[in-house]
């Protein structure tokens, strides 16, 4: 028998990508769009848009419109790599299977329920790898460096320090303004929200501004609840001024312990818009070579000698936010 033996090599990635996601928050926005490509590091073009409107002419004459030439910065980013592995051995498998259930059939089940698992895993890394770009403008990987879209770009983070004793709304009004201006892409705003530190919300909801605010919005519910009912579950929020208020305070963990993605005395507003990209690389094996990306893969290794099967599944994921200057870090003044 080969060294490798490709019959004992199963492709999940078809099963994997049809488990249902987890709901998550920001990934409900819709503030990232999906972007699958063929290499592990990618390479674009990054320019600010200006839209001017168009001068009137007359009809079949000369005089047109022009556009200016613009000039492109030519940036390359790797994309990293998330592999996850784990092993179902014959103690696992003999602790689950039925009285009179066929061992293929407790196989195939332990197989399905361990990509279960990691595609939750996955959902969960995916999710602090937006709330890192979003909320802080960079991501930060053992082996691909730091990732912050403020350097890349050459774009100075917007703030504002909002006054809690009075002009609440007009603060956070001047707060949209500045992310309005700040989106360079031309996208549809569909409102503003406001991601709100524990302090920082708890400051905002008592102030005589927001209070009869806050109250009605618990009688009478949350649109934007209404509308991502399942991912908004968790989460207690406002609207006042057009912008909706979420107290967030998720919480990742790493091998060092606790990651906070967001300061409790702090928020970050920004427009309900299309913000940036969500990068998918290839399969890090052979036959990803020249392949396109997905937004995870798997695999089940049969040992030889059949005593375990190895379940594998990994994501090449970069999540980057080239608006970057349309989010605003909000502070109390």
């Amino acid at each position: 028998m080969s060294i490798l033996n490709n019959t004992q090599v199963v492709d999940r990635t078809d099963a994997i990508n049809l488990i249902k996601p987890v709901p998550q928050l920001i990934g409900s926005l819709g503030l990232f769009q999906p972007k699958p490509v063929a290499t592990n590091v990618i390479q674009f073009d990054y320019k600010e848009d200006t839209f001017n409107i168009l001068s009137d002419k007359q009809r079949n004459t000369v005089g047109k419109n022009t556009m200016s030439n613009e000039s492109y910065a030519l940036h390359s980013l790797p994309i990293p790599h998330y592999p996850v592995e784990n092993s179902i051995t014959y103690t696992e498998l003999s602790g689950i299977r039925g009285f009179g259930t066929d061992t293929e059939r407790s196989i195939e089940t332990a197989v399905a329920d361990e990509l279960e698992r990691q595609a939750t895993r996955h959902d969960v890394h995916n999710e602090y790898l937006r709330a890192a770009m979003l909320l802080n403008g960079e991501v930060v990987t053992s082996h691909f460096g730091t990732i912050n879209v403020y350097t890349e770009f050459g774009v100075t983070r917007q703030t504002e320090a909002v006054n809690f004793t009075s002009g609440v709304l007009s603060g956070f009004l001047s707060a949209t303004q500045k992310a309005k201006k700040g989106l360079k892409n031309g996208s549809q705003v569909r409102g503003y929200i406001c991601l709100c530190g524990a302090t920082f919300f708890n400051a905002l909801i008592n102030s005589a501004e927001v209070k009869v605010a806050y109250s009605k919005s618990q009688a009478n519910g949350s649109p934007l609840r209404n509308e991502l009912w399942e991912a908004m579950s968790g989460y207690t929020v406002f609207r006042y001024g057009n912008i909706d208020f979420v107290l967030y305070t998720d919480e990742f963990t790493d091998n060092s312990g606790l990651v906070t993605v967001l300061d409790p005395a702090t928020g970050v507003l920004f427009p309900r818009a299309t913000l940036g990209q969500e990068w998918y690389g290839p399969v890090s094996k052979l036959s990803g070579i020249g392949a396109s990306g997905a937004k995870r893969f798997a695999s089940s290794y049969r040992d030889p000698k059949d005593r375990y099967v190895d379940v594998e599944s990994e994501q090449n994921t970069l999540v980057l936010t080239t608006q970057c200057a349309a989010s605003v870090l909000i502070t109390i003044a």
